[in-house]
């Protein structure tokens, strides 16, 4: 049993990383994140770290000790970070505005983001897909409000700034 902890623990570290990933990739380049959200990889990665530490008990060879270790070392500071990114979600980020196209098939959600003292208020307008895939178009700092018109079911103007959310366009100042 317990060389089965090691091996799935293993596999799931390496699942929640690469997931992780590609968040960061998806915040950074403006693209859709396919991951679920930090609530859930907080979970994954909570079940894996108590796995990973049940597959210490697999003394078979080097590797799976090496397996184990690798996925304690990976999986606690991940599960860290997402706690902290849940709480940074639940406290720093405020919902203003949520807007949806004529034809009601696209809904973007505005926050205000309030990094306290040492940082300006933003807006941020993430796009809501399937599942829970999400997309940030717009990204303003020194913003404390969206105004938002749509001129047709693709085109939107956010604060003066026109996006095409057909051709994929963002905004970030």
């Amino acid at each position: 049993m317990e060389r089965k902890y090691n091996l799935w623990s293993f596999l799931l570290c390496l699942l929640v990383t690469v997931l992780s990933l590609q968040n960061l990739y998806a915040s950074y380049n403006h693209s859709w994140s396919v991951a679920p959200p930090a609530s859930v990889l907080w979970l994954l990665t909570f079940i894996t770290f108590f796995m990973g530490i049940s597959g210490f008990r697999d003394k078979s060879n080097r590797g799976a000790r090496w397996r184990s270790w690798l996925t304690v070392l990976i999986a606690f500071p991940l599960s860290a970070i997402f706690l902290l990114g849940i709480v940074v979600n639940t406290f720093a980020r405020e919902p203003i505005a949520t807007t949806q196209s004529p034809d009601s098939k696209t809904t973007i959600d505005f926050y205000t983001l309030n990094g306290g003292a040492a940082t300006s208020i933003s807006v941020v307008g993430i796009v809501d897909g399937p599942l829970w895939f999400k997309k940030n178009i717009y990204y303003d700092d020194n913003m404390h409000k969206a105004d938002v018109a749509w001129t047709n079911n693709h085109i939107i103007i956010i604060n003066n700034h026109t996006l095409n959310l057909d051709k994929g366009e963002t905004f970030s100042d």
